[in-house]
């Protein structure tokens, strides 16, 4: 179920790589004959990896963006789900392997020629139903690879401060946020209230004020989250007046603090890099 409009990948992608860079599963691969579609898995994957950080921020500005990451997503768990029974299959074929055979059964054993003895009715059907599965990920994961290029996307567009991890100076500014809810939100209640009984606790003083941080990683829903607790009706009713602040990327402490200042008034401010509105209802 998706909480958030944001969609996070990179962290997925990369256990999916380590996965498929198992050396234990790839020779199983060969003898399985696979072995080419999974590196073509692996191949497309390291594309779409390069350009995840610009797809990861542009998804905020862009539908298409979004759209694609979202079907990269269901990919990602599917291939994963392939993995996993691919592992299976390797687990039990290794356990086949291991297990004691007694000296009569090792005698007719070696009689019976090896393409009699490693054929297994189960182990065709398996075959046949991985190998289909396989390529249908393989197209898929093809087409998306193919599309980020219609997409703009860019390579290495990690932002580190304020320069990118390729070297070049960044531009994209994360937009401005609002307080206003543009989706349906679920499953966030118990955190919601939680943070509300903490705001409306009588703590603080004329000399002392109360700082309750929500931390966590990009598109885990903080923002929704806060979203939520700034509209609920009992915050309304209790902080007169609310103001919402968007900070940027680029952020100054001195000069954030002083346009909160300012911002009690019911007046929208416009400095440079953060957009404040009063919301005094």
């Amino acid at each position: 179920m998706e909480v958030v409009g944001e969609v996070v990948l990179s962290a997925g992608l990369e256990l999916l790589l380590k996965k498929l860079a198992s050396s234990e599963l790839l020779q199983f691969a060969r003898q399985q004959k696979v072995y080419s579609e999974l590196k073509k898995w692996e191949d497309n994957l390291l594309t779409v990896n390069e350009v995840l950080d610009d797809a990861e921020m542009k998804q905020m500005t862009s539908p298409a963006v979004k759209n694609w990451l979202c079907q990269l997503r269901d990919l990602a768990y599917d291939a994963e789900d392939v993995l996993d029974e691919f592992a299976t299959e390797l687990l039990r074929h290794k356990l086949m392997a291991e297990r004691p055979q007694t000296p009569n059964t090792s005698k007719v054993r070696s009689l019976i020629p090896t393409c009699c003895t490693s054929f297994n009715p189960c182990h065709v059907v398996f075959n046949v139903k991985m190998g289909s599965k396989i390529k249908e990920i393989t197209n898929r994961l093809e087409e998306l690879s193919t599309k980020n290029v219609g997409l703009g996307l860019r390579k290495g567009t990690v932002e580190l401060g304020l320069e990118r991890v390729d070297g070049t100076t960044s531009t994209w500014q994360r937009p401005p946020t609002t307080s206003l809810i543009d989706e349906p939100v679920h499953g966030r209640d118990d955190d919601k209230k939680v943070i509300i009984e903490m705001l409306l606790k009588d703590e603080g003083g004329e000399s002392n004020f109360g700082v309750i941080p929500i931390v966590g990683i990009g598109g885990m829903g903080k923002t929704t989250l806060a979203q939520l607790i700034y509209r609920d009706d009992e915050i309304v009713k209790h902080f007169e007046p609310r103001v919402w602040v968007c900070v940027s990327d680029e952020s100054d402490v001195e000069k954030l603090t002083k346009i909160i200042l300012n911002a009690v008034s019911p007046d929208e401010i416009r400095d440079g890099m953060t957009l404040i509105k009063c919301n005094s209802s």
